[in-house]
């Protein structure tokens, strides 16, 4: 699995999985993942068509696309209160359908302009699966002086117009917890369509 000092990333698992957990529960997502990886393994082999394996997440990948390489560029901001750069999060407008490794349907969304999206409010495995593997430019476009290492597992990230079906393990979605027809400690299969990406707003860019 990715290592858990990769920024942002781990503080937001560790704080997502323990929420989950009632006092006196214990919660192993190692554990949980070792369950389920030989189940995900053969549902992204009889389901998808050219099934690209992450080793460090676990997660099970096809991209169609790309996207338009000129449409968007990931970014990092610069914190003031400990003067380190920061993955700058974008608006993003999707349409997506989530499955159950059952083949049930737990959500789709399919309209004309996407549906907005925020990462604050979206499973981690959306995370790798959207951001690249490095960021080279501050918010004004300006090159880094060391890239800013992060969790994707591209090298360039999805752009608008990208297409993208992905399996992810439990822990990178709601853990051990229930979420409406998720049952806990359940896999889930996405297909997603990037309809647009930008700099958030109220960013100035």
């Amino acid at each position: 699995m990715k290592k858990a000092n990769l920024l942002v990333l781990g503080l937001v698992v560790a704080m997502g999985l323990s929420s989950c957990i009632k006092e006196g529960d214990t919660f192993d997502p190692q554990a949980q993942y070792e369950l389920e990886k030989p189940e995900i393994e053969a549902y992204a082999e009889a389901n998808l068509v050219n099934p690209q394996f992450d080793e460090e997440t676990g997660i099970w990948y096809e991209i169609t696309s790309m996207g338009d390489p000129t449409s968007f560029e990931y970014k990092a901001v610069l914190s003031q209160s400990d003067n380190r750069y920061y993955p700058e999060a974008p608006d993003v407008w999707v349409n997506y359908t989530g499955k159950l490794l059952n083949g049930t349907v737990f959500d789709s969304k399919d309209e004309a302009a996407g549906v907005k999206m925020s990462f604050n409010n979206i499973i981690q495995g959306w995370i790798y699966v959207f951001f690249p593997e490095k960021i080279l430019v501050d918010k004004d476009g300006d090159p880094l002086e060391k890239p800013l290492d992060f969790v994707g597992f591209t090298s360039s990230g999805l752009k608008k117009g990208a297409t993208v079906r992905f399996v992810v393990p439990s822990y990178l979605a709601y853990g051990n917890a229930a979420n409406g027809k998720i049952p806990a400690n359940s896999p889930l299969d996405f297909e997603i369509e990037v309809i647009n990406i930008a700099s958030p707003s109220g960013s100035g860019n």
